[in-house]
């Protein structure tokens, strides 16, 4: 990928930053509404397309 020169895009959470306390959603389950309140994580998904 570096030879190619190829964008990577990377976001890591913190143990317990994803999910509200008492909350039953699984931290994967919570991710997306983490990553969607970061404009620039946002706006990248927005651009996105098959």
């Amino acid at each position: 990928m570096k030879a190619q020169r190829t964008p990577v895009n990377f976001a890591a959470y913190k143990t317990g930053t994803t999910v509200p306390t008492g909350s039953t959603t699984s931290a994967h389950m919570g991710t997306w509404q983490t990553a969607y309140s970061i404009p620039g994580i946002r706006d990248w998904i927005m651009r996105q397309s098959l």
